[in-house]
């Protein structure tokens, strides 16, 4: 409960801050501009990468037995 009394006012400032008509409509010209797509992307990127990653780490036993034979052929 303490640390909640603690951390309320740190959350309520933060709306405040975000709430600033002055500083909001600069800050958001910035960020929805014509290279808002590009940049998008690139946050995203590695986003996709560690989902990638971590799905074929998840499902690599599955992989591994489907590609590789079931039976050996003996040399002769």
């Amino acid at each position: 409960m303490k640390r909640l009394a603690l951390l309320l006012p740190l959350l309520l400032a933060c709306a405040i801050a975000a709430a600033c008509p002055v500083c909001r409509p600069k800050v958001e010209a910035g960020i929805y501009n014509a290279d808002y797509a590009p940049h998008l992307l690139l946050v995203l990127l590695p986003v996709a990468v560690v989902l990638g990653l971590g799905l074929a780490l998840f499902y690599w036993d599955k992989f591994s037995t489907r590609f590789t034979r079931s039976h050996a052929t003996p040399l002769p």
